[in-house]
């Protein structure tokens, strides 16, 4: 291949002579946009409406997701935010995510933020991911309310200078859980990817 072919072949990943561009880091709209709300979960209520903070002010209204025994895990953070949706007989749905200045260093947060997140769980499983992002890890354990049969699960995300968490609360007998899981979080990266391009998020549940 010569050398003007390969260059013609990874110009789509890397741009040919370095010109290739990172987006720039997002700012608080552009946060709270990528938090999946009513529209993207139809037949949904919703409980806490997307919202995202700068870190600092995360942390004074007790809203931010880092603040625990591995304070690391706050590092470099921009915003953070959260949206929460309850459906009848469905789990409940709660999402979460953490911005950063750039790929490299949410790449670089992305074990600390889990072993954070993960460390509230009891007896947690690991979970299949089915490799949705760049990085992605998922994990079942009992639910918060600590009813037999009841089932916390989790996967945690990042697209470029996005982390996000899924959060599926399931009640005992609730049946489909792990399958909302993976849908909700792949509508969620997806948001991250549309925002990070540029666009206005459009992924939903149930499409892309």
């Amino acid at each position: 291949m010569t050398t003007l072919t390969c260059c013609a072949a990874l110009v789509l990943l890397a741009g040919c002579g370095g010109g290739g561009k990172e987006p720039d880091p997002l700012g608080a709209r552009e946060a709270q946009s990528v938090l999946p709300d009513a529209k993207s979960l139809p037949g949904w209520k919703t409980v806490a409406e997307p919202t995202a903070y700068p870190l600092k002010k995360a942390r004074s209204l007790n809203v931010a997701q880092c603040q625990g025994k591995a304070p690391d895990s706050c590092a470099h953070v921009r915003y953070t935010g959260l949206a929460d949706f309850r459906h009848k007989d469905m789990p409940e749905l709660t999402f979460f995510v953490q911005t950063y200045p750039d790929a490299a260093t949410a790449k670089s947060a992305y074990p600390v933020v889990w072993k954070e997140w993960k460390r509230w769980s009891a007896k947690a499983k690991p979970l299949a991911t089915g490799g949705i992002g760049e990085q992605s890890d998922a994990m079942a354990s009992t639910g918060v309310s600590g009813l037999p049969g009841s089932k916390e699960l989790k996967m945690q995300v990042r697209v470029g200078s996005v982390i996000m968490r899924t959060n599926v609360e399931a009640f005992p007998g609730t049946k489909g859980a792990e399958s909302l899981l993976t849908k909700c979080a792949q509508a969620f990266a997806r948001r991250a990817e549309q925002v990070q391009e540029g666009g206005s998020p459009s992924a939903a549940l149930g499409h892309g």
